[in-house]
């Protein structure tokens, strides 16, 4: 566990070196476009916010029939 936050504790700062702009004078554009990376991210956290809610109908659906009393196999 030490050796887990040592390493944090040691990259954090160089990941801020690294990402900060080449001068502080500098004018190129400071925006971050959304490239494959964050739209991969956010297709899977769709596809498995919809496997998610097909299970939780799905369940349902199975508890509606067990009480009423139909058998589903």
């Amino acid at each position: 566990m030490k050796t887990i936050i040592i390493l944090v504790l040691l990259l954090c700062p160089a990941i801020y070196v690294m990402a900060s702009p080449s001068s502080p004078g500098s004018n190129r554009d400071a925006g971050v476009p959304i490239d494959g990376g964050v739209s991969l991210l956010i297709v899977a956290g769709v596809g498995y916010g919809v496997k998610k809610a097909r299970a939780a109908r799905k369940k349902i659906q199975e508890d509606n029939r067990s009480e009423k009393g139909i058998a589903h196999f």
